[in-house]
C-alpha cells in the first residue's frame, strides 16, 4: 500500500532511514533476493587527478584480492585518473566450510594475521568457532562491504606512501542495478571500457591498458575471463543495424539463395565463438558499433556525435574484428552513473516496489526509456 501525501510528510526522516537505507545520501538500491548485476563508480576527493600507473596498479591488485575473498565477480573495469568504473556479479550467500574461509583470508590478509586468527579460532569451542566462521562469511557476497574495504585498503596504502592523512575518495560509491539481461549487461560494458576513448586519451579501446579490454587484450587471465563470462551471456546478439547493413549489402552483391546461406553461416558462427580470439572480436565489434553513427538519436546534441558505420563494423569483424577507431565518442548517458537500475520496465518496477516508501507517493512507474533507440532499456533515476 503506498503512502499518501500527508503520510509521507509525517514520516520521520529515521524511519525513512531504517526501512530504504536512505542515510540522508540518496538511496542505495539492490535486489534484495537473489544474486545480481551491479554498476559502481567512484571519485576521488575533489576529483583530483591522482590515479597514476602506480595507484592504478595498485588498486587493481586490491580489487582482485578482495574480489576473491569475496566471491565477487568482476566482469569488467577501467581505472581513469580522477575515478574508477565496476561491472560486478554479487552471488547470494552461501555456505563455505571453514578450510575455504581460511584459505579465502590468505589472499588478503598478512601471515602474522591470518595465523593469529587461526591460532585463536584453534582454542574456541564449536559454538564460538562458528561464530567466527558466519562473521567472516557475511562480509562475502556483500556490495557494501566489498567496496568499504576495497577504497580503505587502497587510501590507506595512499596515504602510508604519500605521508598524509584523510580520505582519498570523494563521497560514497554510486550503485546502478543492472537487469540479468544480454543488452542491459553488454551496454553497461561497453560504457565502461569505451571510457578512455570518450575522454580522447586513445583512439582504440584496445590501447586502454586500464579496462577490461585492455587488460584482456594484454593478456591479463582474470580480466579476460570477465569478459568471456560477459560475452557468453550474450552470445548470438549483435547490433541490429550492423546485421541490417549487412544483409542489405549481401542482398546487392549475391542472390537471395546466396545471401540466406552466407547469413545462416554467420548465424553458426556466432553460435559457436567459446575462445578467447573469437569472443575478443565478438567484444570488440560491439564496443564500436556503440560508437555507431546510425545507433545515436536525432537530438541536436547528438548530431555532432560520429562513429562507425555499421557495414564496416560488420566487414571488420569478418576480417578478424580488425576495426577503424570510432572516434569523438559522446554517449554521455548519465543514467549509467547517475540513476539506481537499468533493465525492463518489470524489473525496475519490481525494485521500486521493494523500496516504495524511499519515493514519494505519487511514484507508480519504474522510469523512462534510454535516449540511444535501445529497445525495452528504461532506467530508474536516483531519488534525490
Amino acid at each position: 500500500m503506498s503512502l499518501s501525501d500527508q503520510d509521507w510528510k509525517s514520516t520521520s526522516a529515521t524511519q525513512r532511514w531504517l526501512e530504504g537505507e536512505r542515510k540522508g545520501r540518496g538511496v542505495r538500491i539492490l535486489p534484495k533476493e537473489g544474486g545480481y548485476f551491479v554498476h559502481v563508480t567512484s571519485r576521488t576527493r575533489g576529483q583530483a587527478f591522482l590515479l597514476g600507473e602506480v595507484e592504478k596498479r595498485s588498486f587493481l591488485m586490491r580489487l582482485r584480492q578482495w574480489s576473491a575473498f569475496s566471491g565477487i565477480g568482476v566482469l569488467t573495469h577501467c581505472v581513469m585518473s580522477n575515478h574508477f568504473h565496476l561491472l560486478l556479479w554479487v552471488p547470494e550467500l552461501s555456505d563455505l566450510s571453514h578450510g575455504e574461509i581460511l584459505e579465502r583470508l590468505k589472499g588478503v590478509w598478512p601471515q602474522e594475521k591470518w595465523e593469529a586468527w587461526e591460532k585463536l579460532y584453534g582454542k574456541q569451542t564449536p559454538p564460538v568457532q562458528k561464530f567466527m566462521d558466519q562473521k567472516q562469511v557475511e562480509r562475502m557476497g556483500n556490495l557494501a562491504s566489498f567496496m568499504r574495504v576495497l577504497k580503505q585498503s587502497f587510501s590507506n596504502w595512499y596515504n602510508h606512501r604519500e605521508g598524509c592523512r584523510g580520505t582519498f575518495w570523494e563521497g560514497r560509491y554510486r550503485s546502478v542495478v543492472v537487469e540479468d539481461n544480454p543488452l542491459a549487461l553488454m551496454s553497461v560494458a561497453a560504457y565502461i571500457d569505451l571510457n578512455p576513448v570518450r575522454a580522447g586519451m586513445v583512439e582504440d579501446p584496445l590501447d586502454a591498458v586500464w579496462s577490461g579490454y585492455g587488460a584482456a587484450c594484454g593478456g591479463d587471465a582474470a580480466s579476460r575471463e570477465g569478459l568471456k563470462c560477459l560475452i557468453e551471456c550474450a552470445r548470438g546478439v549483435m547490433p541490429a543495424s550492423a546485421l541490417l547493413a549487412r544483409r542489405l549489402h549481401l542482398n546487392t552483391t549475391h542472390s537471395p539463395q546466396q545471401s540466406s546461406e552466407i547469413m545462416r553461416q554467420d548465424s553458426e558462427k556466432r553460435a559457436q565463438t567459446d575462445r578467447w580470439p573469437e569472443l575478443q572480436k565478438a567484444y570488440r565489434i560491439w564496443l564500436y558499433a556503440k560508437g555507431n553513427a546510425g545507433e545515436h538519436d536525432s537530438s541536436a546534441h547528438s548530431k555532432n556525435r560520429k562513429g562507425v558505420d555499421p557495414q564496416v563494423v560488420y566487414r571488420e569483424f569478418e576480417q578478424n574484428g580488425v576495426v577503424p577507431p570510432a572516434r569523438f565518442l559522446r554517449q554521455k548517458w548519465r543514467c549509467y552513473t547517475r540513476g539506481v537500475g537499468i533493465g525492463s520496465p518489470a524489473f525496475l518496477e519490481s525494485l521500486l516496489r521493494q523500496y516504495q516508501q524511499c519515493f514519494t507517493p505519487h511514484r507508480t512507474h519504474a522510469g523512462p526509456k534510454l535516449k540511444n533507440k535501445m529497445p525495452g532499456l528504461h532506467v530508474l533515476r536516483q531519488v534525490d
